[in-house]
């Protein structure tokens, strides 16, 4: 892969369309779910999918937030909905339109679905990933994260590259 992303500016699909089907499947595999998870797994799919089809998958662009990665869209409809995602309805699509992502899906809750809202805040907090360098190095608080540096997050975790 070259350094340059193949970003779509608008992404694949909506953030918060996309993060209601995410908390679906995780309650339908019995997982544990709440706000911080939801945000976390929600950037895993994100980075996963960009080092998987070079291409932004989310209309929305993570920002780096005091707990880690955060999609402040779908943080303001989690607080909308008392912290949760349950039971809201996907606006303009259909979920069969949606279940193209549920390899990346699946593959964010086989490999995270058990951590717990920590251990995912303490992972995206390593030091040098690509949170660590928009937060604390570029001290771009609450700014969009670099779409480069999470590419090279993500490439070394899902592939040998």
């Amino acid at each position: 892969m070259n350094n340059e992303c193949n970003a779509n500016p608008f992404g694949e699909i909506d953030s918060i369309d996309f993060a209601i089907y995410l908390n679906n499947k995780a309650r339908e595999l019995n997982k544990h779910v709440n706000v911080t998870k939801i945000q976390k797994w929600l950037y895993i799919c994100y980075g996963l999918y960009f080092v998987v089809y070079n291409t932004q998958l989310l209309g929305e662009r993570p920002r780096a937030w005091e707990y880690g990665p955060a999609f402040p869209r779908v943080h303001k409809k989690q607080k909308k909905n008392n912290d949760s995602l349950d039971g809201l309805l996907i606006s303009d699509i259909s979920e069969k339109k949606l279940e193209k992502y549920d390899d990346v899906i699946l593959s964010t809750l086989k490999n995270f679905g058990d951590w717990t809202a920590n251990e995912l805040v303490a992972w995206t907090h390593e030091k040098g990933r690509a949170w660590d360098k928009m937060y604390n190095i570029n001290d771009a608080r609450y700014a969009p994260m670099d779409n480069n540096d999470i590419i090279q997050d993500f490439k070394g975790l899902f592939t040998n590259g």
